[in-house]
């Protein structure tokens, strides 16, 4: 009877190992199971976050675009407007020295015709001079064009380098 005893109390004592064993395996379970979960969460928040930073980067690269697109037409304007400015000034030039060859070849023709031709001489020189001036003014608006469409790319070619390293970033940690 004594060793019936003995034999019920190390089955109890075995047993109760073996049971607090299992609960702790259990709570070691649950741990690792709270720690994934968590740093699912992690990864979760830093893949949203960095998902938002890449849209608001494509926005502005859009409207970057968008801003050296109006850019290039300013310039593109400007530029056709100087050359209708230089064409004009070319036109008037020709037509001057016409005039002033006229009055120098056709001594002998009517004064009436000859004050004609005075006048358009006048006429032109005084347009010339507005010319020349608005020549500068539109030379000067292709300068100012031309530095605004520089400044334009350089921002887009920035943004470009911000989304070409988020894009590596993402590649090389892709979490």
């Amino acid at each position: 009877m004594h060793r019936s005893w003995l034999v019920v109390l190390s089955l109890l004592i075995v047993s109760t190992l073996g049971f607090g064993q299992s609960a702790s395996n259990d709570s070691q379970g649950m741990q690792a199971l709270v720690a994934e979960v968590r740093q699912l969460r992690k990864d979760l928040q830093a893949s949203n976050g960095n998902a938002l930073k890449a849209q608001i980067l494509l926005y502005r690269l859009q409207f970057q675009g968008e801003a050296v697109m109006r850019a290039t037409q300013h310039l593109n304007d400007a530029r056709g407007m100087l050359a209708d400015t230089q064409r004009r000034l070319k036109e008037t030039s020709d037509n001057l020295k016409r005039f002033e060859e006229y009055l120098e070849n056709n001594t002998e023709s009517a004064a009436a015709d000859r004050k004609q031709v005075q006048y358009e001489v006048s006429r032109n020189k005084a347009e010339l001079e507005n010319l020349a001036a608005e020549e500068q003014q539109r030379q000067t608006a292709e300068l100012q064009a031309e530095e605004q469409l520089r400044t334009e790319q350089a921002k887009l070619g920035e943004l470009e380098d911000r989304v070409d390293r988020l894009e590596k970033d993402l590649t090389s940690n892709p979490k």
